[in-house]
Formats: C-alpha cells, structure tokens, sequence
C-alpha cells in the first residue's frame, strides 16, 4: 500500500513509517522544507509537500495514498485548547480528501483524554475504550484535589477538542475511521515524558513527582505500540476505538528510576502542582496526571499481545542509559 505518515520524524511517527517501510509499503511524509525533506529521504521515506498547519495542504497528499496514519498533533506541541482545535481542523481534511473511498484513516489521540487530577495519590478510576469523553470537571478535577480554575479551563478546553476529533474520525462516512489512544511511550532511549522527566531530574539533581508520588499513568513500549497500529491498518473496523497500554507505573517510582539513573541514588522532590508547572510546564503538568487506562478490549479486537512491561528497567538499566 501507499500510505501517508504525518509526524514521520517524531518519536511515535517515525517508528511506525519504519515498520510499515520495512514491511514493504512505500510511504509518503509531509515536508515543510527542503531540509525535512532531506531527514525523509534519509529516512527511506517519500517526502510530500504538506504542513499540517495548513489543511489546504493535506488534500493532495491525502487523495493519493491507499491509507493514512496520522501521528501529529499541534495540540501535543503547543498544548493550548486552539492547537488541539487545530488538529481535528487538520485530520478533518484529510478524511474528506479521502472521500467515500473506505481506506483507512488512523488518528492517534492520548492517554490525557482520561487524565485526572489529585494531589499525588492514584485516582479510583480505569477507564475503557468505550467510556464517554470529555470527561466534565467534576471528573477530571474533583474539588478535592484543588485544581486552580485555570488549570481545569485549560486542561477542559484541551480535551473538548480533542474528543470532537476522535468522535469524527470514528463516525466519518465512507472510511474506515480508527483512534488509538497511546499511554506513556517509551524506548529506544527516547519519548516524551520519560526524556522530560530526565531533563528536569539533571537540572535539579532529583527527578520531581507530584506530592507522595502515587499517579498511575498507563504506559507502552514503543515496539508494541508500533505492532498495534500495523494490526489496525490490516484488520480494526470502522469506528474503532484503541487504548494502547500494558501495564501501569506509577510517577513517584519512575522519578526514583530516573534519579538512579541520571546518579542521584533514587532521590526524589515531592512539588505541588503548581511547582510541577513552574518546573516543566506543560510537560510538568502532563507528569501530574493520573491516566488510568484499560486496553481488554483493544487486545480482545485485533489479539493485540504487547510483550514489554520493563519502564522503569529500561529507564535505569536499558535504552536511556547515557541520556
């Protein structure tokens, strides 16, 4: 097949045009610049001209392809609710390029969609692939865990939209819609929360989690996840909805890892939220959430079987050793 990669040169997007290249399928990639044309190329890939940004630029690139798998999110890197507005204005035009055509259209969503806040300990709730999103405040923020009202008008008005783009995507006519949703990612000695973590863990000397450090957040080997979205450009229906997560950690123990790690004995900073905030931003925000999620019947649907349940392993002794 001939199948469009957007993000193919970030962590999630680049691992799976791999596979997919490696699996024989000739793969196309959007490409801002000469220079990111040059990574693609290097990369194996075919790159197209395209910004995700710009929607108009998605059409061409999008009718021309037997299948697309969507891996950017400008709500990802920007993290304010218009960036996260712009990806469902983004993946929307991909899926009417793709028009009644039935091709696959897969669109990786996240774990933050379940996020909910306490002051450090687990929340009570794992939620499933079919559970109703967004999540009210009440929920995501219970008065209990005394989230400034920024923080719940921020995180809400993130997530609105992003369930708007999971909900079109399932229910777009005449294609074969699917959303995964990946948990923490890790691998490889790269990903986003773990390489965040270790960051601020060299700046301060100690890796920081959120009060007594009990957030659960659900988590996924990059390998496995890769395998996931293979199985469902083959055989996920119309509509599916995916959690890609394997087992559980939680935050306080990842801190200690990484503290090992980067040759601070284990030793830990318990912050509040807001000092969490002021340490990382939204990445010290995206540490402080629990993201409780079930995959039974993700594995049930395509017999997915990830292998891999070794973060903190792999944090102290593995792949990120050196970083």
């Amino acid at each position: 097949m001939k199948i469009l990669v957007t993000g193919a040169t970030g962590f999630i997007g680049a691992a799976v045009a791999r596979k997919l290249s490696a699996l024989g399928h000739e793969i196309t990639a959007l490409s801002r610049s000469e220079a990111a044309a040059a990574k693609l190329r290097a990369a194996g890939l075919t790159p197209v001209p395209g910004d995700f940004t710009d929607p108009a630029s998605l059409a061409a690139p999008a009718a021309d392809v037997d299948a697309i798998v969507s891996t950017a999110s400008i709500g990802q890197v920007e993290g304010s609710p218009a960036a996260f507005t712009r990806d469902r204005d983004a993946v929307a035009a991909m899926a009417a390029s793709l028009g009644g055509s039935g091709k696959p259209l897969i669109f990786t969503s996240g774990s933050a969609i379940f996020g909910v806040f306490t002051k450090g300990e687990a929340s009570p709730t794992i939620f499933d692939e079919d559970h109703p999103v967004p999540l009210p405040a009440s929920v995501f923020a219970p008065a209990e865990a005394e989230v400034p009202a920024p923080f719940i008008a921020g995180f809400g008005g993130a997530m609105a939209p992003r369930a708007a783009t999971e909900l079109a995507v399932q229910n777009a006519a005449g294609i074969r819609g699917i959303a995964i949703r990946p948990g923490l990612v890790y691998g490889g000695g790269d990903g986003y929360d773990v390489l965040n973590l270790i960051s601020l863990a060299k700046a301060r000397g100690a890796a920081p989690h959120l009060g007594a450090g009990g957030v659960r957040q659900g988590y996924v080997h990059i390998d496995d996840l890769v395998e996931l979205y293979i199985l469902a450009l083959d055989r996920a229906p119309a509509g599916a909805m995916l959690h890609a997560v394997t087992d559980e950690v939680a935050l306080g123990d990842l801190a200690a890892a990484v503290s090992r790690l980067v040759g601070a004995g284990g030793k830990t900073e318990a912050l509040s939220l807001m000092e969490m905030f002021a340490r990382g931003g939204g990445g010290g925000v995206s540490l402080s959430v629990n993201k409780r999620l079930a995959s039974d019947k993700t594995r049930r649907l395509l017999d997915w079987t990830p292998i891999r349940h070794d973060l903190l392993e792999d944090v102290e002794h593995g792949s990120y050793a050196g970083s």
